[in-house]
């Protein structure tokens, strides 16, 4: 090989994803279909659970988005990222003063979108497929789920609602006793809404994008990037949990961290057979790496 023509690794990316309960700052790059993470640093913020409870971001967590943001941004530096990137989900996009949290990322350096329900669909769909057509995925996110997927030639098509681990946990099962109820009352409410969506069908696979909470919490021990949990094994595990008495149930809730597990299991399930997939496959990938693999690739 002649000099000038060996072909240089992509410069790294730094990507900040603005959730609506964690931020996380990801660097990596993207190329010839090959996405690799150099690093992942995540913060909770809790966003979404502020705007809840005032309407709007406060202006003490419009502080703390600040710190974090200022954090990120010199550790993006010191990384020897070449470019930086932030987007901002569910949250954002709901708050009447989300635009005030570009304007302090603006004055950070740091360029900052807030994403339509569109928009976080395609990023979801990279993560999901890296770029590849004919996945359904599933990005369940704790304040929206974004169903999307793509046929060869075509646009993504996609659908978004607002029942996220974090809701869904809240209104069906912190105050539930019955486990047969809350599972039954929520598996009821996403009927509609893959209804809603019927372009999930028929694709080569179905991918879950951020179910690993719900892997490490609910199954065995086992490495979660390109995991295959059969739908059959999905759904003894929520039968099993179904069947709770009520201390058992109430055992269960007392779990760290089962509000991010239970109801993913719930939506792993019930989508799973309303698509009509014999299994789910995971990836670890967060949304922010959507902006590394859409940058390897090329924006359109």
């Amino acid at each position: 090989m002649t000099a000038g023509t060996a072909s240089a690794e992509p410069a790294p990316i730094c990507a900040i994803d603005m959730g609506s309960n964690s931020f996380k700052r990801i660097v990596g790059s993207f190329a010839g279909g090959r996405y690799q993470e150099l690093r992942l640093e995540k913060k909770t913020l809790g966003v979404g659970d502020d705007l809840s409870r005032h309407g709007r971001i406060s202006d003490a967590k419009l502080v703390e988005i600040e710190a974090a943001l200022a954090a990120f941004q010199a550790a993006c530096g010191q990384g020897g990222a070449t470019r930086i990137a932030a987007i901002g989900t569910a949250a954002f996009r709901e708050a009447p003063n989300g635009p005030r949290v570009v304007e302090i990322a603006a004055r950070l350096g740091i360029p900052m979108e807030i994403a339509s329900e569109e928009r976080e669909s395609r990023l979801a769909y990279l993560v999901g497929s890296l770029g590849r057509d004919g996945y359904a995925v599933i990005d369940n996110g704790s304040r929206s789920i974004e169903l999307v997927s793509k046929q060869a030639g075509r646009e993504p098509r996609h659908s978004v609602f607002n029942l996220g681990y974090r809701i869904a946990y809240e209104r069906f099962f912190a105050a539930a006793d019955s486990a047969r109820a809350a599972v039954d009352a929520f598996r009821a409410a996403l009927r509609p809404e893959a209804a809603k969506a019927p372009f999930m069908r028929g694709m080569q696979r179905l991918v879950g994008v951020e179910f690993e909470e719900m892997a490490e919490g609910l199954f065995d021990p086992g490495e979660n990037e390109g995991r295959v949990l059969p739908l059959a094994a999905l759904a003894r595990r929520l039968e099993e949990i179904r069947g709770l008495p009520p201390e058992g149930f109430a055992e269960l809730k007392g779990r760290e961290d089962i509000d991010r597990a239970l109801p993913r299991l719930v939506v792993a399930v019930a989508l799973a057979e309303e698509f009509g997939y014999g299994a789910l496959e995971l990836t670890t990938r967060e949304l922010g790496a959507g902006l590394i693999i859409e940058a390897g690739i090329g924006r359109p």
